[in-house]
């Protein structure tokens, strides 16, 4: 049965694309029900924090947690199952980056920044950004296993996960509904961010444990910082998006600052620890 016939919402206007032929097309009437992206995002969030909640009071689940880190080098099921995870979203990523970047640096080449910017016309959209910023935001609603996962190994889920992989349903749900061009920056960057964070993790899984963790999220920093410029580059540049598709930017940079934010300190906490002093 095809979800498509007992819900009428329609792509974007001027979206040429056939559901039929992209991938999960047939499941876009219902993934664009606004129902389904807040409440899922509503539902993450309790549910994360109350399993949160649940492993503060339960010493057995936090000594689980410590020892499934001690064990992480060791070729569990559930490392295997974490490593077929991660090697799926970095896999997919990797197809998403190679999908769109392409095709958005061949139209800045033939046709110039602003026509490559805005797509007036439309042909970037039609030919690979439908159905990239439509698969992105479905492929949001998998990544929510991270979370899982992490709780499964009795370890809390931080805020900074929590706010990040809710918001971010909701932001793309937003990018599908305005149809915004500016969307290909958070697809191409993101994807591409996502291929080597993913690769890092399915390798981590398997016990092998490449250096340079701490440049993972100096990478994720540099892209939310790359993406805000170019929202503030998209506000000055005229006749580029419609009142409505200019929507789509102030929803991206309101979840942005808070989200930079929080990586910022995270990676402060993380990474510049300050040194305990020895008391004699």
């Amino acid at each position: 049965m095809v979800f498509g016939t007992h819900y009428r919402i329609d792509p974007p206007a001027g979206t040429r694309v056939a559901l039929d032929d992209i991938p999960l097309g047939s499941w876009y009437p219902l993934f664009m029900q606004w129902k389904v992206p807040t409440f899922t995002a509503i539902a993450y969030t309790a549910l994360s924090f109350y399993c949160n909640a649940q492993l503060a009071k339960s010493p057995l689940l936090n000594r689980k947690g410590k020892s499934a880190q001690a064990k992480r080098s060791r070729l569990t099921p559930m490392n295997i199952v974490v490593f077929v995870h991660n090697t799926v979203l970095a896999v997919y990523s990797a197809w998403a980056f190679w999908g769109v970047f392409p095709a958005f640096v061949h139209k800045i080449a033939t046709q110039g920044c602003h026509s490559g910017l805005c797509d007036i016309d439309g042909s970037l959209w039609n030919s690979v950004l439908f159905k990239h910023v439509y698969l992105f935001y479905v492929s949001k609603f998998y990544e929510l296993i991270d979370t899982a996962i992490i709780l499964v190994k009795g370890r809390p889920a931080s805020f900074l996960q929590i706010y990040h992989h809710a918001g971010v349903i909701l932001v793309m749900y937003f990018a599908n509904y305005f149809s915004s061009p500016a969307s290909i920056f958070i697809v191409w960057e993101n994807a591409g961010v996502h291929t080597i964070m993913y690769t890092y993790y399915a390798l981590t899984a398997i016990g092998i444990n490449p250096p340079g963790k701490q440049y993972l999220t100096k990478l994720q920093i540099g892209q939310f910082l790359f993406g805000q410029m170019f929202i503030f580059v998209y506000f000055g540049l005229s006749k580029c998006m419609t009142p409505t598709q200019q929507t789509w930017l102030w929803i991206m940079a309101a979840y942005l600052i808070p989200l930079i934010y929080l990586f910022v300190q995270f990676f402060t906490k993380t990474y510049h620890k300050k040194p305990v002093q020895k008391t004699e």
